[in-house]
């Protein structure tokens, strides 16, 4: 399946999920039904204590994470991303499940 050719700093196009579209659509902006969010993969099925820190340094199992340069998060107009940051969102989690994956924006 997809989950045994994904691998870390895979790029991968979705569907953006409800949480994220209300606070686009709170924001009087609007999505197509063909908008698409681009993330890079950081943390596969299984890794544990994912950790994601205030300057944007990524922990995974332990050993820091090589993941994508956060300081372009700055243009993105809706600040989507550091507004989930800072209500914690994704911020630590103890492990992945088998059909989940960590992403970060590039």
């Amino acid at each position: 399946g997809a989950y045994q050719r994904t691998k870390r700093g895979d790029i991968v196009l979705f569907n953006p999920p409800e949480s994220l579209t209300k606070i686009i659509t709170n924001n009087g902006s609007k999505l197509s039904s063909t908008s698409l969010f681009v993330k890079r993969i950081v943390g596969l099925p299984g890794d544990q204590n994912i950790r994601l820190d205030d300057e944007g340094n990524v922990e995974i199992n332990g050993e820091s994470a090589v993941g994508p340069d956060r300081t372009l998060c700055a243009d993105e107009p809706l600040r989507l991303i550091d507004r989930q940051l800072r209500e914690g969102n994704g911020k630590e989690l103890k492990e992945l499940g088998p059909s989940d994956v960590y992403v970060l924006g590039d």
